[in-house]
């Protein structure tokens, strides 16, 4: 919220706004373009609206701010961890100018309200340097408007900062080293593909071999050390293959494809990897490991007996929501329901659920009368706090590979990944209830997803 303090001097009752300390850091040409910017912005009356919504975001660890203007405003809702949020909706003209702030920083048309427009600007809050990637697209009801917020400096940055349990890292570290082999990432949109391919790839030993990432001079890939960036223009009529064969003379160990649609590219691929002993690593949309691997062989049905073949693992994730450890509430589950979750007796003592506080209106006690309810701080009362992965490691050897030719069907090759020790997501979120990490809800919510 603004507060305002009144100036000791004279006797005027002029005011002057504390605001959040944000530094903006547009998008231009130079320092010159960039204080043109800042001055343009900083003289709409809207300012402060557009400072604090930024600041509000942060604060309650959003990521995604989301606006949906009308004829009336502007609805705004925040994404925390995971979850939508509606805020406070914007009156139109604090709405519209709000927005043409954020246009202007990311270097957008704000008179433009029809057509798609992307763009990115920087902040500085607390000391922490934020990108945040503005998307608009005008839609039969007004505009809509989607504002990504992500830290500069990645905070994620290893396996086990994702969640994953000690023994599936190094199973998936072995597998990322190995030699004459394939390695597919997979995961459902919105479940943080890309922040896991870019973990993964630098879980691999990116310094005894050789790395080549190539990739559309248009893909939004993170550099990594020691993986050198080869790029090629679709839209000019290039494909993968333009620069993959100069590439292979210079006997790379390690191609990676962000995207591998290419036939050409997968037989070339196919070849290079069985025959001149380098490593792969590729990644698809799919739910889950079994269906990343189909989904790849199903792309590729030419080459499908080959791919399988040279396939040593798909790694495949999904988010759920961690409990706040200030507020999560212990309760000692029933024999029935450990039999249900497959938990043998005697081995957990107590579970975890979350501690959502009633709405106000239900705060009252058999009198009516108010009733304090003490509201966590940390988390602000949502139960939650942060999200973690649940993974999916398929190490696929000759019995799956059997499994796949005699029966391709995916609940048939689940079975028999189970046989040999595969856990499912199933699986993994009852290991991750019973440590306490998440509760029974959130993995019920998140598995019956089918979005």
């Amino acid at each position: 919220m603004l507060r305002r303090k009144k100036k000791k001097s004279g006797g005027s009752a002029s005011v002057e706004a504390e605001l959040p300390a944000i530094d903006f850091k547009p998008k231009a040409e130079d320092k010159q373009a960039e204080q043109g910017v800042l001055i343009a912005c900083r003289g709409l009356e809207q300012f402060p609206a557009a400072v604090i919504l930024l600041a509000q975001a942060v604060d309650t660890r959003a990521d995604q701010v989301l606006m949906d203007f009308s004829q009336q405003g502007a609805a705004v809702r925040f994404r925390v961890d995971g979850m939508w949020e509606a805020m406070p909706p914007m009156d139109r003209a604090t709405g519209d100018g709000t927005l043409a702030i954020y246009k202007r920083l990311a270097g957008l048309n704000p008179q433009d309200r029809r057509n798609r427009q992307k763009g990115s600007f920087g902040i500085k809050y607390k000391g922490v340097d934020w990108i945040s990637k503005v998307a608009s697209q005008g839609i039969p009801t007004g505009e809509r408007v989607l504002l990504r917020l992500e830290t500069k400096k990645p905070v994620l940055n290893t396996l086990a900062d994702l969640g994953m349990r000690e023994k599936m890292q190094t199973q998936l570290k072995a597998l990322l080293n190995s030699e004459d082999a394939m390695f597919l990432f997979s995961g459902a949109p919105g479940h943080a593909l890309p922040t896991t391919w870019r973990i993964g790839l630098e879980s691999a030993d990116r310094f005894v071999r050789d790395f080549h990432s190539i990739q559309d001079v248009s893909a939004d890939e993170p550099e990594l050390i020691n993986i050198t960036q080869h790029t090629y223009d679709s839209s000019a009529g290039e494909t993968p293959m333009t620069v993959l064969k100069s590439l292979l003379l210079k006997q790379p160990d390690a191609l990676v494809f962000p995207e591998l649609k290419d036939p050409e590219v997968v037989g070339l691929m196919c070849g290079e990897v069985s025959e001149e002993h380098r490593y792969m690593i590729t990644k698809v949309q799919a739910a889950s490991a079994v269906e990343g691997l189909f989904k790849l062989l199903g792309t590729h049905k030419k080459q499908a007996k080959e791919l399988l073949k040279i396939c040593c693992g798909v790694l495949n994730q999904r988010l759920v929501r961690r409990l706040c450890p200030d507020c999560r509430v212990p309760f000692q589950p029933s024999p029935q329901l450990l039999q249900k979750l497959g938990i043998p007796a005697g081995r957990v003592k107590q579970l975890y659920q979350p501690f959502i506080p009633p709405p106000p209106e239900q705060r009252v006690d058999e009198n009516g009368k108010p009733i304090e309810i003490e509201i966590c701080a940390k988390c602000n009362g949502r139960g939650y706090y942060g999200r973690a992965a649940l993974f999916e490691l398929l190490v696929i050897d000759d019995e799956i590979r059997k499994a796949v030719l005699s029966k391709p069907d995916p609940a048939h090759v689940t079975a028999v990944a189970k046989q040999r020790g595969f856990l499912t997501f199933q699986e993994e979120g009852v290991l991750a209830v019973a440590t306490g990490m998440t509760s029974l809800q959130e993995l019920q919510r998140v598995l019956s997803n089918k979005k």
